[in-house]
């Protein structure tokens, strides 16, 4: 039997390239390997880098330094009394100078006032008109000045202040030499006798001015 040339060659040859693609397969699979674990190490690791074949190592994670503050000391306040009622004096007499200022009723009568906003009452009530007059070198301040009034005579029983057209108050100052006027309503019924007593708060640091008199 005649053998055919060039068999054990082709056979030969078919069984080299096998071989050679088992060695192509493993080294390939064994580079791919390795990249995938030279990248899975430095997962979950902080600062580590992801570069294969590169590994960084975290720096330490710094102190807190404790952060303390002084506290601050209190400033020192004076107390402020307020002294009581200085003299009643009469409706139409100017009263005494209090820390040079003069106050005096000007004006006071009756009229009906009141239901300017909602809720306040209307009916008979009580106008009056006061005067500061600054006689001191120095402007004085009257942002906090107020006016009240008491009726019935010795019951003193108070009055509600409206508010509305009419009223008005003093500037937060009055100059020296000058002269500012307020005017006030306050409710008051008809009914009860006795004498109004208008009480002036000038200054914080200064008796009122009560001024007592019939009522208009």
């Amino acid at each position: 039997m005649t053998e055919s040339v060039g068999g054990p060659q082709r056979r030969m040859g078919w069984r080299g390239w096998t071989i050679v693609g088992v060695v192509a397969v493993l080294l390939i699979g064994g580079i791919v390997w390795g990249v995938i674990a030279n990248s899975n190490s430095g997962q979950g690791e902080p600062g580590a880098s992801t570069t294969p074949g590169v590994t960084t190592t975290p720096g330490p994670t710094p102190t807190p330094q404790p952060t303390e503050f002084e506290t601050p000391t209190p400033g020192a306040t004076d107390d402020v009394a307020k002294p009581g009622n200085g003299e009643e004096v009469p409706l139409d007499e100017p009263a005494p100078a209090v820390d040079g200022v003069v106050a005096e009723v000007t004006t006071i009568e009756s009229i009906t006032a009141g239901n300017d906003i909602p809720g306040e009452p209307s009916g008979p009530a009580i106008q009056v008109t006061v005067r500061l007059t600054n006689d001191s070198d120095a402007p004085v301040d009257t942002a906090g000045a107020n006016v009240t009034l008491t009726y019935g005579g010795d019951d003193r029983l108070p009055a509600a202040g409206l508010t509305g057209e009419g009223t008005t108050v003093w500037p937060d100052s009055i100059p020296a030499g000058t002269s500012a006027d307020a005017i006030y309503q306050f409710a008051v019924p008809s009914s009860p006798d006795g004498d109004v007593r208008v009480t002036v708060d000038i200054l914080a640091a200064a008796p009122n001015v009560v001024f007592v008199g019939p009522r208009p």
